[in-house]
């Protein structure tokens, strides 16, 4: 007997199915079968819900410490949950910054007393071969590189290869140059170099990473973030201009479709958020703040995209779910025997506008406000147990992604 069985509409190996059985045993899926089936405790979908696996989300900055008024560990975790996001990797920017091993261990107890959802972190820019090594052995999924780290590459590319850190570079130069600093960067990448491009915006950008991995044997892959996939500089009134400054900016019109058309030629791997909330006196003021919250929208965002026919569901289940999981290296992103029973019910009969006043993280604002959504999210489990249905029902119980690689269902 299952401990909880789940019996509705369900996307699964990324086809839409009618009826499935989805059995849940502890942390994991048991069984997955068409038809209602089993015994156990039964959760019925109801008409216009759809069940599907949770998000990964590669790109989230959770503040906190000295930036703890922008966001902290527990709102920005809270968030992703009401997101239908149950994995975050953490970008190192915090104040004071994740650029030692020792200062890795400290993020990694702080996430563990708050953290909702599952974690993993990226460290800052190591010159040291043993540094890195120890920050693996940490359970680090990453360097992250910023522009101002970009004149050293290739000291950080010899770090990477000497001890298999993956790079993750924020492409810019000085000025906001994207284009150029892929351009720079790909000159340096070689044969075996793992790296991966964050939140790319340019479609010339695109051409040369799509053109660079014909011709190299690297393993590049690229991330995409909503508001680069969906909005452009020139179609934002003066009064969300502020709110929208992002690094790297949001392009033309023409950019954000080729980067769209990028994840059904497979040429984009990831849709990341990249949630990066700020105080809103810091996004209103004459220099705002670059970034904004967006992990409570991603998810139904890029789904109403689907929903209205615009991009596969199992293109969006693949770029958000399953390939990041596979990347941090846990059985998570599919509804399958064996994986973590991390899924999401969504209700597919509502449509609403996007409203920040409502959102969990402490950044009330976003470059999408009032924005329709044919999708709401309607309950979260995390390892099996359910976190959210409307409201947040847990104080804590996220786990360290390194500890979660240990166990199989």
């Amino acid at each position: 007997m299952a401990d909880l069985r789940i019996v509705g509409r369900a996307v699964v190996d990324g086809r839409l199915l009618d009826e499935v059985t989805v059995e849940i045993d502890g942390e994991f899926v048991s069984s997955v079968s068409i038809g209602e089936n089993g015994s156990g405790p039964k959760l019925l979908l109801g008409k216009g819900q759809l069940l599907l696996p949770s998000a990964t989300d590669l790109h989230v900055h959770l503040r906190d410490w000295n930036q703890a008024y922008k966001e902290d560990v527990f709102t920005g975790t809270s968030a992703a949950a009401a997101g239908g996001v149950t994995t975050v990797a953490e970008m190192p920017n915090t104040s004071p910054p994740i650029r030692s091993p020792e200062a890795l261990k400290e993020r990694l107890r702080l996430l563990a007393a708050r953290a909702i959802v599952d974690y993993s972190v990226h460290v800052g820019p190591l010159e040291k071969v043993e540094d890195a090594n120890r920050a693996l052995e940490l359970g680090a999924c990453g360097m992250k590189l910023y522009p101002a780290d970009l004149e050293k590459i290739e000291d950080y590319l010899k770090v990477s290869r000497e001890s298999g850190m993956r790079l993750v570079v924020h492409a810019e130069l000085k000025g906001g140059d994207e284009v150029e600093a892929v351009r720079m960067l790909l000159s340096h990448i070689k044969v075996g170099d793992v790296v991966r491009f964050a939140h790319i915006s340019r479609a010339e950008s695109l051409k040369m990473i799509e053109l660079a991995r014909k011709e190299l044997d690297a393993r590049i892959t690229v991330e995409a973030t909503p508001h680069h996939l969906l909005l452009s500089y020139d179609e934002l009134d003066e009064n969300t201009r502020k709110i929208s400054a992002v690094r790297p900016p949001l392009a033309s019109i023409a950019d954000k479709q080729y980067i769209f058309s990028g994840l059904e030629r497979c040429s984009v791997d990831f849709i990341a958020s990249d949630h990066a909330p700020h105080a809103l006196e810091e996004k209103l003021s004459e220099q705002p703040a670059p970034g904004f919250p967006g992990l409570e929208i991603t998810y139904p965002l890029m789904l109403t995209e689907c929903l209205e026919g615009r991009l596969g569901i199992s293109t969006l289940i693949k770029k958000l779910c399953k390939s990041p999981a596979e990347y941090l290296g846990i059985p998570k992103g599919d509804i399958r025997r064996g994986f973590y029973a991390d899924l999401v019910v969504f209700d597919t009969n509502v449509r609403w506008s996007v409203s920040a006043k409502s959102f969990l993280s402490k950044a009330k604002y976003t470059p999408f406000e009032g924005r329709r959504f044919s999708v709401r999210v309607a309950s979260v489990f995390r390892r099996g147990e359910l976190i959210y249905d409307g409201e947040l029902l847990v104080k804590g119980g996220g786990a360290h992604v390194r500890d979660l690689r240990q166990k199989r269902g």
